[in-house]
């Protein structure tokens, strides 16, 4: 008898679909792991991108970042507004949070000094999986107003 039997075709189909799954499994983990590493180059963007726009006296005034747990906002100005229409708002992706902003003279903004780019805010931002907590990154920014992380 030649062909294939129905069972034969049923157990393929069983095996297929147990090592499609184990791969899309693997690569959804694969991808909430680089989603960290994708938000940080993200909120570095965005700090460098105000420290720039404060130093070429864009629009003739000062920038800064304002940090919360799920975004992260370029503002015009010397201080943060959340209504104002200029606000460029830098939403993190659901797999990641802001666990902790740790700035020198507290709050959560970094405003950057129009004639030299530095900032008296000074300090880390550490970003951590949702999902797991073990995985963290800290960008540092230091008083000349440049940001990196870790």
């Amino acid at each position: 008898m030649k062909g294939f039997t129905l069972i034969e075709i049923l157990l393929t189909l069983g095996i297929l679909a147990v090592v499609s799954t184990i791969g899309l499994v693997s690569l959804s983990n694969f991808n909430k792991d680089k989603a960290l590493d994708a938000e940080v180059g993200k909120v570095l963007s965005l700090i460098s991108k105000a420290r720039s726009y404060t130093l070429s006296a864009r629009e003739g005034s000062a920038y800064g970042v304002h940090f919360e747990e799920k975004r992260v906002v370029l503002f015009k100005g010397l201080t943060y507004s959340s209504g104002t229409a200029t606000n460029q708002i830098q939403a993190l992706n659901a797999e990641v949070k802001i666990a902790n902003t740790s700035l020198s003279g507290g709050g959560n903004e970094v405003l950057f000094s129009r004639l030299s780019g530095a900032t008296t805010q000074s300090g880390t931002i550490t970003l951590t999986s949702v999902r797991n907590s073990s995985q963290t990154k800290v960008i540092t920014i230091v008083g000349t107003g440049i940001a990196y992380s870790n």
